[in-house]
């Protein structure tokens, strides 16, 4: 009971393994058939071949030799034995494919052997009457035809051939007869298959037109469920061909494998086929939808990622730039301007100190990287003037996208382009503006350009700060350097200045103990003398006095 309820669900499938049981017993008949008559057909071939083979003995060889051997003798032109010639070099091969067909057969080719012999024997018999006629010995040419070996050659033949058409004859009528048969069957076979298929073939129609009422509605159900879950394409529901709908199933599962493997190999840029603007609310809770929406997520995860490594990558070579050259403003600001420029993938760039002249700050253009130099031929900006200098007044970055006409171009060597986008950012340490960055580029900066821009600017800030720090340390130790040297200077002066006093002094001495010998007689003299020397010590005094005072202010302001 129970394998009749098993056997009533499964029908279609018990049918089908039925007929397939019997397709398959017809495929190997017919197989099985196929093989007897192909057999057979060679075996009917090959005979033929072999009967043909024998008859050749006589249509070509013996012909060939007496046609030529007579022709030769009458003409005594080359060309008419050469037949004779081409069939000598052929009888061996003859004989060898007669052979081998014979044996493949089962027949005794014992006589077949001597047959080949006489054939050989004959060849040279003919060869031999050939040199006959050509040394002109015509009587011994006559009584060598006169034998008439051809005769004996061809009474050997047809005795061997008749037994070979015999035997041949025998094998052709039993192959025929196996041949026929197998076709036989073939016909028998296929007219049963035909007598139980048809039957077989109705049921299986009957069931499955139930069986296709019955998968409408599941793929009614399938094509919902599919809407539902995996992807709506907005379309009105029409199951008018089942295929398409499990070939849309097939295909929007295929497509959601493919999304997610092409997720998981980071490949963003894959799109839903199919998914647009018109069905896109239909599909936001479906499979595709979340996968759209997981797909945008890790998008933006990764470009985020992509743009904090390019961030600290660029913060990590920036800053060993600026530590390389941090000890020359020059070079510095010409490394700084060139690497933030092609990291930033600019086309153009400039970098603007602050500097003082007079205490009056101003803007000095100290390094440029393909820059329109007709823009700046002073290389001074005053603070307040232009965009530079109103960016260095207002310490926020400015970025343009249109661009004043005539402000800068791009040039190469195809010739000039006006940029797209204009990026200013004041570059700043602890709230104080050092220097301003000037990029130009034909494209849009991106909002994590501009980040990066900035805290490279700290890094630039700190270091002119400290090269300017270092500059005026350098110049103060010039400056102390210089009044010590002043102070030496003035040293040796006044040592100079003392010893030629002392000097004076011992001159007066003398002069005065001169002076004392000679008051009597030179009153009048030693009075104007004396009158000389104080006039000279006032002098002296004076000078000496003015020496001490700018001593003690030269030691006090060290």
């Amino acid at each position: 009971m129970k394998f009749l309820q098993v056997l009533k669900k499964n029908s279609i499938v018990a049918v089908i393994a039925f007929v397939s049981a019997l397709l398959v017993v017809n495929v190997a008949l017919i197989f099985y058939n196929k093989k007897i008559i192909v057999k057979n057909s060679e075996t009917m071939h090959e005979s033929e071949v072999i009967i043909s083979r024998s008859d050749q003995l006589v249509n070509y060889f013996l012909h060939n030799f007496d046609l030529a051997v007579r022709g030769y003798f009458i003409t005594k032109k080359p060309e008419m034995f050469g037949p004779a010639e081409e069939a000598a070099g052929r009888i061996d091969r003859n004989f060898n494919i007669l052979r081998e067909g014979l044996v493949k057969q089962g027949y005794d080719v014992g006589p077949l052997d001597g047959l080949h012999n006489t054939y050989k024997e004959y060849a040279e018999f003919i060869l031999e009457m050939k040199r006959m006629v050509d040394i002109d010995s015509m009587a011994t040419f006559r009584n060598m035809l006169a034998e008439d070996r051809g005769l004996k050659v061809y009474l050997q033949w047809n005795e061997i051939n008749t037994k070979i058409v015999a035997f041949e004859g025998q094998i052709k009528t039993t192959a025929e007869e196996e041949y026929q048969a197998a076709v036989n069957n073939n016909l028998y076979l296929q007219a049963f298959i035909l007598l139980i298929g048809l039957p077989t073939l109705g049921y299986v129609v009957y069931k499955i037109r139930n069986d296709n009422r019955s998968r409408s509605t599941l793929l009614i159900e399938l094509d919902q469920n599919n809407r539902k879950y995996v992807f709506n394409p907005g379309t009105d529901q029409t199951i008018t061909d089942p295929k398409k709908v499990i070939e849309s199933s097939i295909v929007n599962l295929q497509q959601a494998s493919e999304f997610i493997e092409s997720i998981s190999q980071g490949k963003y840029g894959i799109e839903w086929n199919g998914l647009n603007d018109e069905n896109e609310p239909l599909n936001e809770t479906n499979l595709a939808g979340r996968l759209t929406n997981m797909r945008d997520q890790l998008k933006q995860m990764k470009r985020e990622e992509e743009r904090r490594l390019w961030t600290n990558e660029g913060l990590t070579k920036f800053s060993e730039t600026v530590r390389n050259h941090q000890n020359n403003l020059s070079e510095l600001s010409q490394e700084v301007i060139r690497f933030l420029t092609r990291y930033m993938q600019a086309q153009q760039g400039g970098l603007f100190v602050i500097k003082e002249d007079e205490q009056k700050p101003y803007l000095e253009l100290a390094a440029c990287y393909a820059f329109d130099r007709r823009k700046f031929i002073e290389r001074r900006i005053e603070i307040g003037v232009g965009m530079i200098g109103q960016a260095y007044l207002e310490g926020q970055t400015t970025m343009l996208t249109k661009l004043p006409q005539g402000y800068t171009y791009i040039t190469s060597g195809m010739g000039e382009a006006t940029p797209g986008c204009l990026l200013i950012v004041p570059m700043k340490y602890n709230d104080k503006t050092e220097a301003i960055i000037e990029l130009a580029s034909l494209e849009k900066f991106d909002d994590h350009q501009i980040q990066f821009l900035e805290k490279a600017g700290e890094f630039v800030a700190s270091a002119l700060q400290a090269v300017r720090t270092t500059d005026k340390m350098q110049s103060l130790l010039e400056a102390s350097q210089r009044q010590a040297e002043e102070m030496r200077s003035t040293e040796e002066e006044m040592r100079q200045n003392l010893e030629e006093l002392q000097a004076t002094q011992e001159e007066m001495v003398r002069k005065q103990k001169e002076l004392d010998r000679v008051r009597e007689e030179e009153a009048e003299r030693a009075k104007k003398v004396a009158e000389s020397n104080r006039q000279a010590t006032t002098k002296i005094i004076e000078k000496l006095k003015a020496t001490e005072e700018e001593l003690r202010r030269l030691k006090a302001g060290q």
